[in-house]
């Protein structure tokens, strides 16, 4: 006998109508009436229900129904895969928000963060760089050469440089390795990730585009104090890593 025939059977040697079987389930009347037809049929958890509800066991209501046990047997395992497809698509996206979350609030904050960071735009910026005739001490590196001696070194990093990175003046304060700049190339064109450098090269003066040349200093001494105002305003609440020089040259 069939699943259908079955319920109707049952429900009624319990004297239950359709609506007294529905409410006792809380499903609808016309669920009762659409399993009882063979419209369709329900799922494990109102069988093993129905089973507690209509006095008799599993085994027997389903007995005899093969192409309905058959069924539910796929029904079922379709949700077991389904539950654990959508159980990794939760994780996979609970992990891409997370990096994006990660990659968005550290972004400016840790070089090894930038390197990787697909959020951030690889660019070329400028940078005036400090030569042994404009440095000062603050600008030199000691470097040990062993035996307690050491050496004072420009460019070993370049810290703190500010470099610009377009005509309106957007600009960071980057460090990076170059040594002592040649004669003449006392200015650096830096490719960078946020604050990490993959690349500098010395250049000089006329090379760097005179749209964004309007917005940098010649001379590195104008450049001396702004990383320790930039500081000073990070501290009143300035969190921004770029930052906007304007040298009135246009």
């Amino acid at each position: 006998m069939e699943l259908n025939e079955q319920l109707r059977r049952y429900r009624k040697q319990n004297n239950l109508t359709q609506k007294d079987l529905a409410q006792k389930l809380n499903v609808s009347d016309k669920t009762v009436s659409s399993w009882e037809t063979g419209r369709t049929y329900p799922d494990i958890s109102l069988l093993i229900n129905l089973s507690s509800i209509l006095k008799v066991s599993l085994d027997e209501f389903l007995k005899g129904d093969i192409k309905t046990v058959n069924k539910i047997d796929k029904d079922l395992k379709l949700k077991i895969v389904y539950k654990k497809w959508l159980i990794v698509a939760v994780i996979f996206m609970t992990m891409v928000f997370g990096e994006f979350i990660f990659l968005s609030t550290y972004q400016y904050k840790n070089v090894l963060v930038d390197r990787f960071n697909p959020l951030l735009q690889e660019k070329i910026g400028y940078a005036t760089i400090p030569t042994e005739e404009s440095a000062s001490e603050s600008d030199y590196t000691k470097v040990s050469l062993g035996k307690n001696k050491t050496k004072k070194v420009l460019g070993s990093p370049y810290k703190n440089m500010v470099v610009t990175d377009n005509a309106w003046g957007d600009s960071m304060f980057l460090s990076f390795y170059g040594g002592l700049s040649p004669k003449n190339k006392s200015y650096a064109m830096v490719k960078h990730r946020g604050i990490y450098v993959s690349r500098i090269n010395f250049i000089d003066w006329e090379t760097i585009p005179r749209s964004i040349r309007n917005n940098m200093y010649k001379d590195y001494s104008e450049y001396r104090d702004m990383y320790q105002m930039w500081r000073e305003s990070k501290s009143k609440g300035n969190d921004s890593a770029i930052f906007t020089v304007q040298t009135g040259k246009y």
